[in-house]
């Protein structure tokens, strides 16, 4: 069912450009203002040049940062600071790292995959998507033409047969790249047997794999594929595939972060004023500190959020036992309705404080950093962070099954993958 193949990757010239940790970056979407002036200060070939570049008050229809993207893109490889391989190739990627005081390690293998617009029965995605990054993203794949980064996926290896081609691999090969960035490991490998890149195409045949990061990518890229099939059926050979990170879903490598909201415009008074509203879904329970915070969330594991209101003000909101999905207005499964992010969005934000639409947008930011949550209310007046617990795989790869879509950023599997490491180059 995904459909892959091997791709003759442009990596960076380490002959000339040294220390690769310098010059790749994580994906765009999670690049804050301050990340893009550290990267620009990095390396002077930082791929965030051309991944998220800078703008000027003077930029024009002929000069913007996709322009200068491109710029940037046909400059280096001209120069010779990016180079493509010779051969078609699978390029194995692991990443190694502590979470919660364990050692992980995650693998899978970085190829490109057919265009699809069939939902389960490859390629699933399973969070909405905004106009505005998709636009931004479009101008970018448009000037440049090229995949910048992987997009994220992971799929069941049960049988580990996928997972042991690259086991062996790698134990007799040296890795091409092999750098540690924020205090993970990142190896890659060059696979251009043609056997072994046979076995795995066919063995992905049979697979279906979650889209865990890189949805505005992914319809981008189809975006502009049915643009370039209208304008000549010969141009599907290019853009009928996207560069896409294939993980395995061995819990000894995955881990699934929560991505906390940060909602401006709700002060500790607004709270208060909606408690008995609150009260008729909630148990509402004041805790000391952040620490019985999440202790206290970590106990209950589903249907309970931290709120951090400013000023060591800390509560926690326990679901009641009662039917959920007669209070969300919406047209979706039971295992939707009960996912924490959905009841946060649509019964806490949209049916007890009023915030939905574009309002919604752009009233509630991101983090997954609980330090920063804090940080962002004690800084600013009537800001309230809502903590959420990470959801589970199983869940998400049943949404995703039902085609059904969660709240944009549900969820944050991490570590991501980088780029810089790989590019596909589009013509």
């Amino acid at each position: 069912m995904a459909i892959i193949k091997p791709f003759k990757g442009i990596l960076y010239n380490r002959n000339i450009i040294g220390d690769l940790s310098k010059i790749v970056t994580p994906p765009y979407d999670i690049i804050t203002p301050q990340q893009q002036k550290r990267y620009y200060k990095n390396h002077p070939y930082n791929l965030i040049r051309i991944i998220l570049g800078k703008t000027t008050p003077k930029d024009c229809k002929s000069d913007n940062r996709y322009t200068r993207a491109k710029g940037f893109f046909e400059q280096w490889v001209k120069e010779k600071i990016l180079i493509a391989d010779k051969a078609p190739s699978i390029y194995i990627y692991s990443q190694e790292y502590i979470h919660d005081g364990k050692k992980m390690k995650r693998l899978g293998f970085i190829c490109l995959a057919k265009l699809k617009e069939d939902g389960p029965k490859c390629l699933m995605p399973h969070e909405r998507t905004f106009a505005g990054p998709k636009e931004d993203r479009f101008k970018l794949i448009k000037e440049v033409r090229a995949n910048l980064s992987p997009i994220f996926s992971v799929f069941s290896d049960d049988d580990n047969k996928i997972s042991r081609i690259l086991i062996d691999y790698v134990r007799i090969h040296k890795p091409i790249v092999d750098i540690e960035v924020e205090g993970v490991k990142h190896r890659v490998w060059r696979m251009a047997n043609k056997v072994k890149i046979k076995n795995i195409v066919r063995l992905m045949r049979d697979k279906r794999a979650l889209i865990a990061d890189g949805h505005h990518r992914y319809e981008v890229a189809l975006k502009l594929r049915n643009a370039m099939y209208r304008a000549d059926p010969k141009h599907l050979k290019n853009y009928g595939h996207v560069m896409m990170y294939f993980a395995t879903s061995d819990k000894k490598g995955l881990t699934i972060l929560p991505t906390h909201r940060l909602v401006e415009g709700i002060s500790k008074s607004d709270f208060n004023k909606k408690m008995s509203k609150l009260k008729e879904f909630f148990d509402i329970i004041t805790v000391e500190n952040k620490g019985k915070m999440f202790s206290l969330m970590a106990t209950k594991g589903k249907h309970v959020f931290g709120v951090y209101l400013g000023g060591n003000s800390y509560r926690c909101l326990l679901l009641k036992q009662k039917a959920v999905r007669s209070f969300i207005n919406a047209k979706y499964s039971t295992r939707w309705k009960s996912m924490d992010v959905v009841i946060l969005h649509n019964l806490i934000f949209k049916r007890i404080f009023g915030l939905e639409g574009e309002a919604a947008e752009r009233a509630i930011y991101f983090t997954r950093d609980p330090r920063l949550a804090f940080l962002w209310v004690d800084e600013g007046k009537n800001r309230t962070a809502f903590l959420l617990n990470p959801p589970l795989f199983e869940d998400i790869n049943k949404i995703a099954r039902y085609r059904e879509r969660m709240p944009h950023k549900s969820t944050y599997f991490y570590p991501k993958p980088l780029s810089g490491l790989v590019i596909n180059r589009l013509e």
